[in-house]
C-alpha cells in the first residue's frame, strides 16, 4: 500500500511569527500533533506537540510570553514521497522516533502528512483480513 493511499492531506500550517501558545491552540483544537511552518508559501519547519510540552516543562512561564514559534521549529523536515510504500514509512517514522513525516509529490510540493495513526490504521485492516 502507497503512502498517499492512507495520508491525511490537511497539512496544518501556522506562520513563523505566532507564539507557542497559538502553535500549541491549534493542536489542540484540531487534534494533530503536529504543526508545519510556512513561510512565503514554502515549508520552512516544524513543530510537534512533544516538542512544545518539552519547551513549556523546561522553560519559566515567563519567557514564553513573547517566544515565537520559529526559535523552537526544527528546520529538518523528514518526508517521503507520495509513492513511497506505508512500510517504508513506518521505517523512516521509527529510525527517526517521530510520529509523522511530510509527504510530498514528485516536484517537492507537500500533498499532505502520514502519521502513526495513519500506519497503525494500515496493520489492523491486514490483520482483521486475516
Amino acid at each position: 500500500m502507497k503512502v498517499n493511499e492512507v495520508m491525511n492531506p490537511e497539512i496544518y500550517k501556522v506562520s513563523p511569527e505566532e507564539s507557542l501558545y497559538s502553535a500549541f491552540k491549534k493542536l489542540h483544537e484540531k487534534g494533530v500533533r503536529r504543526v508545519f511552518i510556512e513561510e512565503d508559501t514554502k515549508i520552512v519547519g516544524v513543530v510537534s506537540y512533544r516538542d512544545l510540552v518539552n519547551v513549556f516543562v523546561n522553560k519559566g512561564i515567563f519567557e514564553l510570553f513573547d517566544t515565537k514559534i520559529k526559535d523552537f521549529a526544527i528546520k529538518d523536515i523528514l518526508k517521503i514521497n507520495k509513492n513511497e510504500s506505508v512500510a517504508h514509512a513506518a521505517q523512516i517514522m521509527l529510525h527517526a522516533d517521530i510520529t509523522g513525516l511530510l509527504v510530498i509529490d514528485e516536484y517537492e510540493n507537500p500533498v499532505g502528512v502520514v502519521s502513526q495513526t495513519d500506519v497503525l490504521r494500515v496493520l489492523v485492516r491486514e490483520f482483521e483480513q486475516k
